[in-house]
């Protein structure tokens, strides 16, 4: 169990050096914090769908972290690229019913997933299938989304929908409760 842990940090601290600060990716915290605080969460998690839009984002460079991410918190992270907006719905139904995800990730907050018919869409089915979605921002949990981990004044704090986390039994670990604000309950 010790060597387990040890290998852990160790894995930590070197993918955090890789990834540079926090601030990759605006203000949101890096791939690996998001996957570790989903982990943490949801304690059983070992699938994660991801919805982007490719083109929207750097993905030669986004991409390896990712996969450095999921490597360093033994999570497998299916990527589903949507370029348009009917795409959305075809790309959540394949991640839910092929992959079995149980948790959604909406690492950007571009044109297709920030638009409120993706937004709608995609809170109301993966509440209703009992799937958490880990968001880009604030305004995607205000709307249902069950959390975000984001930047501010050079701390990752967590923002969490309570309704959404107690809809879906999602229990808030005590050793986050001081850096964890929770948002509207819709």
């Amino acid at each position: 169990m010790v060597s387990k842990l040890y290998r852990f940090l160790l894995t930590l601290i070197a993918t955090l050096l890789m990834f540079g600060s926090p601030e990759a990716l605006d203000s949101n915290a890096t791939p690996l914090q998001q996957l570790y605080i989903m982990k943490e969460l949801v304690p059983n998690l070992q699938t994660v769908g991801l919805i982007w839009k490719q083109s929207s984002v750097n993905s030669s460079d986004l991409l390896p972290k990712i996969q450095r991410a999921a490597a360093a918190t033994s999570l497998k992270v299916v990527i589903a690229d949507a370029e348009e907006l009917r795409e959305v719905a075809e790309k959540f139904r394949d991640l839910t019913d092929n992959y079995r995800i149980q948790a959604l990730w909406i690492l950007t907050n571009d044109d297709l997933t920030g638009n409120s018919l993706s937004q709608d869409f995609l809170i109301k089915n993966a509440v209703m299938k009992g799937i958490p979605i880990f968001a880009p921002n604030t305004d995607w949990v205000s709307k249902g989304a069950c959390a975000t981990l984001l930047n501010e004044g050079g701390s990752v704090k967590l923002f969490v929908n309570k309704k959404t986390a107690d809809v879906l039994k999602i229990k808030i670990p005590e050793k986050y409760m001081a850096t964890t604000q929770f948002l509207a309950t819709n």
